[in-house]
């Protein structure tokens, strides 16, 4: 599988951000505080969905932890290839 673009509309900190994948490895060096694990789990959650099954409570605690800091819904889109196919 390959990662090709990354767009947040609305995920923990990061609102209206796009990212686009370059071959090979990928890294995103930036400030503390910048939303570095928030875009982890972005798209743990695009790939995944939340956390349901470790624990009772887990799912809520997940939305809550990434819920839009600017108010609205989420939202995003992720675009991938895997076998040749694009998503």
């Amino acid at each position: 599988m390959k990662l090709n673009r990354c767009y947040i509309e609305n995920f923990g900190r990061l609102s209206d951000f796009s990212y686009d994948f370059t071959e090979g490895c990928n890294v995103i060096c930036r400030e503390n505080g910048w939303g570095k694990s928030t875009l982890a789990a972005f798209l743990k959650a695009m790939l995944y969905g939340f956390d349901t099954k470790k624990e009772p409570g887990a799912f809520e605690r997940e939305r809550k932890l990434y819920k839009p800091w600017q108010g609205g819904t989420y939202g995003g889109e992720l675009d991938f290839e895997a076998d040749g196919v694009e998503y």
